[in-house]
């Protein structure tokens, strides 16, 4: 009888309260370890598309050999004589003897579905400034469709002040060309613009890639819809390397303008580089 009794105080399993706190420290322990493998994996997808836009600005530096050190070109469609240049290869199309792999453009990070030139995101198919930038729907030339989750500098792109010429410009390993970007362009000017750049002088669709419109840079929820890779985002510069930028320093240098100097570290335009009256004027395109 003695045995038989201490045989049925013999506990098989756990009472109720051990199992909850062996699942409550299994869910500390997953709210401490989630984010880190999180961060680990994008820290790898970040380095792949670091890689991708080195192979970018290899392909745009090849190119400039073959053309007399000039950038690729290509008129942005609402700009004097643009839509005459629906008709040109796309920017992709033409680096496209130096890379053979369209796959270079996509970024593993993001899901946008950016395309050039046929704008194929947030406002369908258009050719006409306010409707998005595209091959005309008369061109059926669906050779030219690119994905890409990177932008190219409008302010190069349109070869304008002669920035499309690599003499010209004159700082090069400060000089932004490419980067993680909301479009397949992006525009280092249009002040306080959700196109353009922020009072601070933040070019948005680099620094805010997965959002638009931007939020605003004072915004306390901005650093959740800032950039594309651990609150930063990748810049490919006119000296061929690339680096990844937290998004509040992806800010125009900008020492002359109608409020006064912008105070960034990198450059995008002229008004970045030289001392140029015209950038203190209100009334200046490039503003």
């Amino acid at each position: 009888m003695g045995r038989l009794k201490e045989f049925r105080g013999v506990r098989k399993g756990f009472t109720l309260i051990e199992l909850l706190v062996v699942i409550t420290i299994i869910a500390i322990l997953a709210s401490i370890l989630f984010p880190v493998f999180a961060r680990a994996r994008e820290r790898a997808r970040q380095s792949q598309c670091l890689s991708n836009m080195r192979n970018i600005l290899q392909a745009t530096a090849q190119y400039s050999q073959d053309f007399d050190e000039r950038f690729p070109f290509w008129r942005t469609p609402c700009w004097v004589g643009g839509p005459a240049w629906l008709y040109d290869a796309p920017i992709p199309a033409k680096l496209d003897p130096h890379l053979r792999n369209r796959q270079i453009y996509l970024c593993p990070t993001t899901a946008r579905d950016w395309s050039w030139p046929l704008e194929g995101g947030r406002t369908g198919w258009g050719w006409a400034c306010g409707r998005g930038y595209g091959t005309h729907p008369s061109i059926r030339r669906f050779d030219w469709l690119y994905l890409t989750h990177y932008g190219y500098n409008e302010f190069v792109q349109n070869d304008a002040e002669g920035y499309g010429k690599y003499a010209t410009i004159k700082r090069a390993s400060e000089f932004v060309i490419w980067g993680d970007s909301e479009a397949a362009f992006f525009t280092p000017w249009g002040y306080n613009q959700p196109w353009g750049i922020s009072p601070a002088g933040i070019v948005r669709r680099l620094a805010f890639p997965e959002a638009y419109p931007p939020p605003l840079d004072t915004d306390p929820r901005a650093d959740e819809f800032a950039a594309r890779h651990n609150g930063g985002s990748i810049l490919g510069f006119a000296d061929s390397h690339a680096k990844w930028f937290p998004w509040r320093q992806i800010r125009m240098a900008r020492p002359y303008s109608p409020i006064g100097p912008l105070g960034g570290t990198l450059r995008f335009m002229i008004c970045d580089e030289v001392p140029d009256a015209r950038c203190l004027r209100n009334d200046f395109w490039w503003w």
